[in-house]
């Protein structure tokens, strides 16, 4: 081998080692101060102020979790990911509240978020037909809330004319949940409010109406009409409910984002008390997703947040 052939050979293996010194993976310390590791008194503070605003009069934003999935993909399933400024919170999933939701429970009260377990009694009709087991599956709502320390009930509905049942029932579940409903705490409907007799309707605190699935903004107004209209229902007792998923037409049959659409009808067919988001757990972490779309709504409806 010529020489010039050997020291080009030499320093291309030095060029390999000091590359492979370059690339080699090391493990690298994270230091992470999170925010009220960097000024507990500030932290304080901002939940301090978190807790007044929820007290003053403005727009309620209401929204649904599933939480305690089987399986948790990553923080969408946990209460502590939910916007502060959120409101209200409804475990869909509530019958099975979990050691991971107790333990975020003391963050929700910390920012003032109301934490209602969901009864779903529209989707478990059929199972909970029978007055008895309805009445036992109430009993385990009731002491789970209090157990728990949660903020009231929510429940849903579908309204089934000349149905004696769908109104024994009804009235079972209005019956049960204001009796046991303590200072503080809320009694929530979401669906038809037809669902709910005439009689029990001043014993509920907020009417989320089922307007998630409407395309038209038209039918939107003729539902909020037939609740205040026909069924007696104060304006400042409505929110509406979209889906974070869907579009809706306005009155041009223009297509436009549902939430969005909506968060302007709550002012345009009232005032009424606020919004509903729903599906907020689908497309949660990218740029544009649910958190940051749906604390664009709370803005929207209260420009201080």
């Amino acid at each position: 081998m010529k020489p010039k052939t050997i020291i080009i050979a030499i320093l291309g293996a030095l060029m390999l080692a000091s590359c492979s010194d370059w690339t080699r993976t090391e493990s690298v310390r994270l230091d992470i101060k999170y925010p009220w590791d960097q000024d507990p008194e500030l932290w304080e503070d901002y939940k301090a102020s978190l807790r007044a605003y929820k007290q003053t009069d403005h727009f309620l934003v209401y929204a649904r979790l599933e939480n305690s999935p089987e399986r948790p993909a990553n923080e969408k399933s946990f209460m502590r990911s939910l916007p502060d400024s959120l409101d209200i919170v409804s475990l869909t999933n509530a019958d099975n509240f979990s050691r991971h939701d107790a333990e975020d429970m003391e963050w929700m009260r910390s920012v003032g978020t109301k934490v209602l377990y969901q009864i779903d009694f529209a989707s478990r009709r059929d199972e909970l037909s029978d007055a008895a087991k309805l009445g036992a599956y109430l009993d385990r709502a009731i002491a789970s809330v209090r157990g728990n320390g949660l903020d009231g009930w929510s429940f849903t509905g579908t309204a089934k004319l000349e149905d004696a049942l769908n109104a024994e029932l009804s009235s079972l579940i209005v019956s049960r949940l204001s009796a046991a409903r303590q200072e503080g705490q809320l009694l929530v409907f979401e669906g038809d409010p037809a669902f709910v007799s005439s009689a029990d309707r001043q014993k509920i605190d907020l009417f989320v109406l089922g307007t998630e699935g409407m395309d038209y903004v038209h039918d939107v107004h003729m539902a909020v009409l037939s609740a205040t209209s026909s069924l007696g229902i104060a304006e400042e007792k409505i929110l509406l409910a979209a889906s974070l998923e869907r579009s809706i037409s306005d009155e041009k049959l223009v297509e436009n984002d549902a939430v969005m659409e909506m968060a302007e009808k709550v002012m345009a067919f009232g005032p009424l008390r606020g919004i509903a988001v729903y599906d907020l757990g689908v497309d949660y972490y990218s740029y544009d997703g649910n958190y940051v779309r749906t604390r664009q709504v709370i803005q929207t409806l209260n420009h201080s947040r």
